[in-house]
């Protein structure tokens, strides 16, 4: 699932795109991470940029991601098809990281395959 995701996400601006843990590549960059929630499990994108392009990060966030995920059918890696829905959650840019980059993110709800 997180390599379908991080695949459609390289088409887009930023395409330096990795999974989470796989360290810290040059900015800009996005970082896509699942995490298990109580409503389920949760696929965040973290956008990363240097202050000198910090501005990217919003348009990137509300727009350009969303155009790209939002009621798109991804297929796995074994054929299974599924789609992000949008909860509405995200956050503001966060201070610097530890990699001195600036970082915004918004999360997608991960419900089930659809076949």
């Amino acid at each position: 699932m997180i390599d379908a995701i991080k695949t459609r996400l390289e088409t887009g601006s930023i395409p330096n795109v990795i999974k989470f843990g796989e360290g810290y590549p040059s900015p800009p960059y996005v970082v896509v991470k699942a995490e298990k929630e109580a409503r389920g499990r949760t696929i965040r994108i973290i956008a990363h940029a240097n202050e000198a392009d910090i501005a990217l990060l919003e348009p990137y966030i509300f727009n350009e991601v969303q155009t790209l995920v939002y009621d798109y059918d991804f297929t796995d890696a074994n054929g299974n098809v599924f789609q992000l829905e949008d909860i509405k959650e995200w956050t503001d840019i966060i201070a610097q990281s530890d990699d001195n980059t600036y970082s915004m993110e918004r999360v997608y709800l991960l419900p089930m395959m659809l076949y």
